[in-house]
């Protein structure tokens, strides 16, 4: 990608010009100076910048940067009679011309995430450093993603970023928050970094307003951060379930509020609130207010439910929502039962009944929502069960979710034709694979997410969501969620390719990447085990900084296994 030959060299004493309409404190501009320590950095708009005035400028003057999102108003791309590109969201362009015979580098990004993206790609793989100079290639680079819906799930409790706190759990779906109030914010500002910086596009949220850890200011600020560095925040919401709107607190759009108002409204549930999924015995919630469920058939709460999802769209910078109605139980009243045959843990006909109105609520707010509705696990090839989808409206995405053991069926038989039949265009996946749900919380899974989103783009699915609770710092987990950022973006991506490109920097070589792979899964046995620590502690002893740290982490875990292991 990169010639012999420099395009532009940028000694200490140099002055470039970034010409944008963003804001000097905005985040892709303070990104972008960190870039470039030292140097003299004036920031001009568009409408104020004169390019004859730069010509005549002090001798420390070197070249312009152009940075913005959406399009390109100031500099055609390439020849002045050339059309302006059209990028989507989340591609970009880097490009550097000479422009009247003064150096311009060009980034442009289809939407806020492309232009981050811009950024990242210049900070990571373009700019290189010879003693105090930094030099930029020529460069002529423009991606898009092939799937446009890469997102992450969560809940807020056992989302686990900022290792340095008390309360931390690992498993659970309606538990307390028991982490120091500022931990959520703490969590999911690095979650939202380690996003930006390898293009995921989006993060569902469930327990997003807690009046525990800050309500609607914490939630506010979170959204902020999240806009600014190209991430969408996805409300995990609960229509008559899952705490409602406001998952926890004294406000009037938590469920548990309504219903202590108005107990009439309350469902009428068969058995104990519970869910079975294949790879994980039958779970059991204890009754309390997480579990408070209500009617879908009382048009009382099909109104309170519209109002609320129009005050969250209205009052929060967020990028969509995640709509579930539950999964531990459907209401079996008179009415419901009349109204619907199915009485197991979830219903695609109440969905059917609410969604279309509370799809409005939230656009007649914000226009470019991502609109998700779960449609729960393991029934993606029953096109039978999947028919109540026709009555939902075409525009949302609708999220398939599925197990570890359903997963050899998907490989199997879903297909392209499949797909173009199904009632909804905009589908994705979201799997349990690499969670606590399926026993693979800490697992590499890397393989399979690879294998999943290249199925995605083969037959036709818009994208998926994995689960993205575990920091980064575990690198098990690490290389998980970079093989699903990685063939989410580029799913024609070869598995060698990602190896070589993305992997090897971090390990120290190729070849010590597919050692570091290997040893990731050797077996509970302690003679083995106490081989592969020897590899890993000798493969660490010519390696720094972060490759050392992860060949480090690796010894910690191996370690842990023989700890664990009983004779």
């Amino acid at each position: 990608m990169s010639p012999s030959l420099p395009f532009l060299r940028i000694p200490k004493t140099a002055q470039l010009v970034v010409v944008t309409d963003l804001e000097q404190e905005s985040f892709p501009v303070i990104h972008l100076k960190k870039l470039f320590p030292g140097r003299d950095f004036v920031v001009v708009s568009p409408r104020d910048f004169k390019i004859g005035d730069w010509k005549k400028a002090d001798k420390n003057f070197e070249g312009f940067i152009y940075l913005e999102e959406k399009e390109n108003q100031l500099f055609p791309a390439k020849q002045p009679s050339e059309n302006k590109i059209q990028l989507l969201e989340d591609g970009f362009q880097i490009q550097t011309v000479k422009w009247q015979e003064i150096p311009l580098i060009l980034l442009l990004g289809g939407g806020r995430p492309g232009l981050i993206y811009a950024v990242n790609e210049l900070s990571q793989k373009i700019l290189s450093y010879q003693g105090e100079e930094i030099i930029i290639p020529k460069i002529d680079l423009e991606q898009s993603p092939l799937l446009p819906y890469r997102l992450l799930w969560t809940w807020d409790h056992s989302t686990n970023w900022y290792l340095e706190q008390v309360g931390i759990q690992e498993i659970g779906a309606m538990n307390y928050y028991s982490k120091p109030p500022e931990g959520f914010l703490e969590d999911y500002f690095r979650l939202i970094d380690f996003m930006s910086l390898n293009r995921i596009g989006g993060v569902t949220i469930y327990g997003f307003l807690r009046d525990c850890h800050g309500g609607i200011e914490a939630a506010q600020k979170l959204c902020k951060y999240a806009a600014e560095r190209g991430v969408r925040i996805l409300p995990g919401v609960g229509i008559n379930a899952y705490g409602g709107i406001y998952w926890e607190g004294n406000h009037r759009y938590n469920l548990t509020q309504w219903l202590r108002q108005r107990p009439e409204l309350k469902a009428v549930l068969g058995a104990p609130a519970a869910f079975s999924i294949p790879d994980l015995p039958p779970l059991w919630f204890p009754e309390n207010q997480y579990t408070d469920t209500a009617c879908p058939s009382k048009p009382e709460n099909a109104r309170y439910h519209e109002e609320a999802i129009a005050w969250l769209a209205e009052t929060f910078m967020i990028g969509g929502i995640n709509f579930e109605t539950g999964d531990y139980g459907v209401c079996q009243c008179e009415e419901c039962s009349r109204r619907r045959k199915e009485n197991s843990t979830w219903s695609l006909q109440d969905m059917a009944l609410l969604y279309p109105h509370l799809f409005s609520a939230a656009r007649n707010q914000r226009q470019d929502l991502w609109l998700i509705s779960e449609a729960y696990w393991d029934n993606l090839l029953n096109r039978q069960v999947l028919q109540s989808l026709e009555e939902l409206p075409d525009e949302a995405i609708y999220q398939f979710c599925f197990n570890r053991s359903y997963w050899p069926r998907l490989k199997t038989d879903l297909t392209k034709e499949y797909v173009q039949g199904l009632p909804r265009s905009k589908n994705i996946f979201r799997t349990h694979m690499g969670s606590q749900w399926n026993r693979e919380r800490y697992e590499l899974v890397a393989d399979r997410f690879a294998e999943m989103m290249q199925l995605a783009f083969k037959s036709g699915m818009k994208g998926a969501t994995i689960f993205g609770e575990v920091s980064a710092f575990s690198v098990v987990n690490e290389v998980n969620y970079l093989a699903f950022a990685r063939f989410g973006y580029q799913p024609t991506l070869t598995w060698e390719k990602f190896i070589e490109k993305d992997l090897s920097p971090l390990f120290g070589g190729k070849l010590a990447t597919e050692i570091y792979l290997r040893l990731l899964t050797v077996p509970f046995q302690k003679a083995i085990l106490d081989q592969a620590i020897g590899e890993a502690r000798e493969m660490s002893r010519s390696l720094s900084g972060e490759q050392y740290r992860r060949w480090i982490w690796l010894q910690n875990r191996l370690m842990q296994k023989k700890a664990m292991t009983v004779d």
